[in-house]
């Protein structure tokens, strides 16, 4: 989160609760009872703002999380390995996955990409087949390749 709306408004948060607790430190210091209250508001208001803001932020993370088929499910083996994602730069633990992205003429392979980028750019798996499979498929195709050559 690099300057969004909710982190500019979290850091201004965080700098008017500074400034209320600087107020009311000095109205108590100075037995100013009507600002001591005024600012204690304040104070007291702009943690909860910032409180909820950090709770609707999570919240939106989770649901966006809990849609994503891209990340772990609770009952899977997940290491903490970290991982550059080839698409956004970003770090990331796993899983992180090969991708070949293909738009007319043009392709690129990239072997690591975070659960973010496929969510975000709306990746759906056609099928995906064990290693195994995919060497007998390949051997399928030298040898119908090499009958249709005699």
């Amino acid at each position: 989160m690099n300057n969004t709306g909710a982190d500019i408004a979290i850091s201004m948060l965080g700098k008017l609760i500074d400034q209320e607790l600087a107020a009311v430190r000095a109205a108590s210091r100075d037995g100013n009872r009507p600002l001591y209250e005024f600012s204690s508001t304040r104070y007291h208001a702009y943690l909860t703002a910032k409180d909820e803001i950090r709770k609707a932020l999570a919240d939106a993370v989770e649901e966006r999380d809990g849609s994503n088929p891209f990340l772990p499910q609770r009952d899977e083996w997940v290491t903490m390995d970290m991982h550059t994602c080839d698409l956004c730069g970003r770090a990331c633990s796993s899983p992180v996955y090969s991708v070949l992205l293909a738009y007319v003429g043009q392709a690129k392979a990239v072997t690591e990409v975070c659960a973010d980028c496929m969510w975000r750019l709306k990746f759906q798996p056609v099928k995906t087949i064990p290693l195994d499979a995919y060497r007998l498929f390949e051997q399928w195709l030298s040898t119908r390749s090499d009958a249709e050559e005699e």
